[in-house]
């Protein structure tokens, strides 16, 4: 199980929250890019992104919870190593090319409420899949359990190659919900930043 840690919840200590995960085990650093429209909520304009990518030493994998795709492209012409933006902006493949021609990762996200089957005509063309198991827009919700049933079925079908990433109340209790799904890589914010022992909070995840 891969672990990438969102510092959502510790945007008002990123350095030292960034300076930990460094030093960590873990396998990227995420980051919530919210617009105020798609959710209600506003964090990591693209100046703070830039200085994250600065300091950061993990991979970055930036998640833009934003309706307009100008946005998603201006966020990716930073190249960070994943852009995951959500399948409920698109309608068709431009979005995507886009990316791609970047050389960046692709990754498509996808709200609770919406079925799963909107993402079926671009499993070949994705690096990821992230499952939001919670609404978008906050840390710390309760996992949304509902979830687990969309992830098995996209399972079945999915390319070999595609990771399935799920964020949202993960922790060490819901763990297991994820690996039963057969999610490859999980998203944790809180549980992992707010932990005396980062490591030991993503071992945790990952054994």
């Amino acid at each position: 199980m891969k672990v990438s840690v969102s510092v959502l919840s510790s945007y008002d200590r990123l350095i030292s929250t960034i300076n930990k995960i460094n030093q960590s085990k873990a396998d990227f650093l995420h980051v919530d890019v919210m617009d105020g429209k798609f959710v209600e909520d506003t964090k990591f304009p693209i100046e703070i992104v830039k200085d994250v990518m600065s300091i950061s030493k993990k991979p970055l994998d930036v998640h833009l919870m934003v309706d307009d795709q100008e946005t998603v492209k201006e966020y990716a012409d930073l190249k960070p190593d994943m852009v995951t933006f959500h399948v409920e902006i698109i309608d068709g493949f431009e979005l995507i090319d886009y990316v791609k021609s970047l050389g960046i990762k692709v990754g498509l996200a996808i709200n609770p409420e919406t079925d799963v089957e909107a993402l079926t005509p671009y499993l070949d063309y994705i690096d990821l899949v992230l499952f939001m198991s919670v609404n978008p827009g906050r840390g710390g919700q309760p996992f949304k359990g509902e979830v687990i049933d969309k992830v098995k079925t996209l399972k079945e079908y999915a390319p070999k190659d595609l990771i399935i990433s799920i964020d949202g109340g993960v922790n060490d209790k819901t763990i297991s919900l994820c690996k039963y799904a057969g999610c490859d890589m999980v998203v944790a914010g809180s549980y992992i930043t707010k932990a005396d022992d980062i490591n030991e909070a993503i071992n945790n995840l990952k054994s």
